[in-house]
């Protein structure tokens, strides 16, 4: 994702990199971030030091492991900085981006495409329309060296579809189970190289409506995180999901 969006904003006249957050030895290995990435528009400052990186910038985008999380957390909480954050696997992380929620603006999406969040859209609506007259199943595909099962992604298609029918959410279905109850069950498959499908199956007496987005490159998360940083750095302090940021934020709501 870092090369990714180092790309995108390569291009970008709005928007610059400042400083990349790394380990030490990702940071030793890699002493000049421009000639690592292909970005060429003026030095980066790249530093295992999570308050040196946050405190040269104006926005902060997080894409690492839940171990850094509160690392970069408690320094945008520091120097009062807004956090775009795409982070996925971390417990009660609403919670933990609360204290930074009061001081600035927080955009936070376990996928943050501008189509997947379309189809999280979609899920509102539906689960109000059909979701509690219809059995629904999630199927997730990812690559085989993906950490966290299932993904932050079927997790937020779940929870959305849970709330609006009241539905228990369920991983999976262990070898001689029963005929299905009235659950959300989530499927996870992890093989080769697959970058991401994620597909949600509403089947009512009669008939069945797929939905499946499929990420074919990291270039439409980049694209989201860019979109999410502009909404971020105008934004007034508060926790925004990527609807927000896509004018859709109203769907929640209804």
């Amino acid at each position: 994702m870092g090369r990714a969006i180092a790309s995108l904003a390569g291009s970008e006249e709005d928007i610059d990199i400042t400083s990349v957050f790394e380990t030490r030895k990702a940071a030793d290995l890699a002493r000049d971030y421009g000639a690592a990435v292909g970005y060429s528009k003026h030095p980066v400052v790249l530093t295992s030091d999570a308050a040196e990186a946050v405190g040269l910038s104006d926005v902060v985008v997080d894409f690492s492991l839940p171990c850094a999380f509160d690392e970069i957390v408690g320094a945008c909480c520091g120097a009062s900085r807004p956090l775009v954050t795409g982070t996925t696997g971390i417990v009660d992380k609403h919670r933990k981006l609360e204290p930074l929620a009061s001081k600035t603006a927080v955009v936070s999406a376990p996928n943050m495409s501008v189509g997947m969040n379309v189809v999280f859209a979609l899920c509102y609506r539906l689960g109000d329309v059909m979701g509690k007259t219809s059995d629904l199943e999630i199927v997730e595909t990812h690559h085989r060296t993906k950490m966290d099962v299932p993904s932050g992604t079927a997790r937020e298609i779940a929870g959305i579809l849970s709330a609006r029918t009241g539905k228990p959410i369920i991983m999976g279905r262990p070898a001689g189970s029963g005929m299905r109850d009235n659950e959300i069950a989530i499927h996870s498959l992890r093989a080769g190289d697959v970058l991401g499908t994620h597909s949600v199956f509403l089947t009512p007496q009669g008939e069945t409506l797929e939905i499946t987005h499929t990420a074919r490159s990291r270039v439409c998360l980049a694209e989201g995180a860019l979109r999410a940083v502009r909404f971020a750095v105008r934004a007034s302090p508060g926790l925004y999901s990527m609807l927000e940021v896509l004018g859709l934020g109203s769907l929640k709501e209804e």
